[in-house]
């Protein structure tokens, strides 16, 4: 562990304005990995991707509700260097990581507010208008729609079947800047979220990269669903190898 650990600070974001550092911190923390090459294609660190992803960490703000009518509560969490020891000296984003808490016995919905609306939104299959203009791929400007809608729709599935429809806690995102990556952030963000999730005595559900797994099981993760991804099979992946993607159960603890 770093001895500059004692300058990372944790607290939530200040707004809507803080999502476009979020998705450059996201974007540089996995340009060269194989599963974003493959899922997000070329143009993943885009000015346009950037604005695109920034705007979708925007919306989860105004998602409250899931389909079962239980609250959502999306909460950011930012690790934060201080860049010197002089007021003044500025701070830069190192880390963030997003939680989403679903909460309450919910009840019958009007629309609906889950996992089957985002479904038809991330999948562009919401109906429109023969006028209305057509909305980019909501998954990224070339982002290869196919690859994550076979990975991310069955994980998100899984997740929530591993919950048994009580409510629960899901780790969206664990993100460290390159550079500050194995010195301790990683796991300060991941407690930090798994002290209120404990604290309501919530089970816990992620989405896991191989890189990711060795950390969640020391804290009590255990995997309930495995994908062995072949990435040469899908357009932009040419030449790549294998990877695999496994959604991870934590139960909740009694405190």
């Amino acid at each position: 562990m770093s001895s500059s650990l004692p300058t990372i600070t944790l607290r939530p974001i200040s707004g809507p304005e803080d999502f476009l550092t979020l998705a450059r911190v996201e974007s540089d923390a996995f340009y060269n990995d194989p599963f974003s090459i493959v899922a997000f294609g070329p143009l993943r660190a885009s000015e346009e991707n950037l604005a695109l992803r920034a705007k979708g960490l925007a919306k989860t703000l105004n998602d409250t509700k899931d389909d079962k009518g239980r609250e959502k509560q999306w909460k950011y969490i930012q690790a934060v260097k201080k860049m010197g020891d002089c007021q003044g000296d500025g701070e830069e984003v190192v880390g963030w990581a997003c939680w989403c808490f679903v909460t309450g016995k919910g009840g019958a919905t009007e629309q609906g507010n889950g996992i089957e609306k985002e479904k038809e939104v991330k999948a562009g299959t919401a109906i429109k208008s023969e006028k209305e203009k057509p909305e980019p791929n909501p998954w990224g400007v070339s982002a290869n729609a196919k690859f994550c809608e076979d990975v991310y729709l069955p994980s998100d599935q899984w997740m929530l079947d591993s919950c048994g429809g009580n409510e629960y806690v899901k780790l969206s995102a664990l993100i460290v800047a390159p550079e500050y990556q194995r010195k301790g952030i990683g796991t300060m963000l991941l407690e930090a979220g798994l002290k209120e999730a404990d604290a309501g005595a919530l089970q816990c559900v992620l989405g896991a990269s191989p890189e990711g797994e060795g950390l969640y099981r020391r804290y009590g993760f255990k995997q309930v669903m495995n994908m062995d991804l072949k990435l040469w099979e899908y357009e932009g992946g040419e030449g790549l190898g294998t990877t695999t993607h496994g959604v991870m159960h934590r139960p909740a603890k009694n405190v």
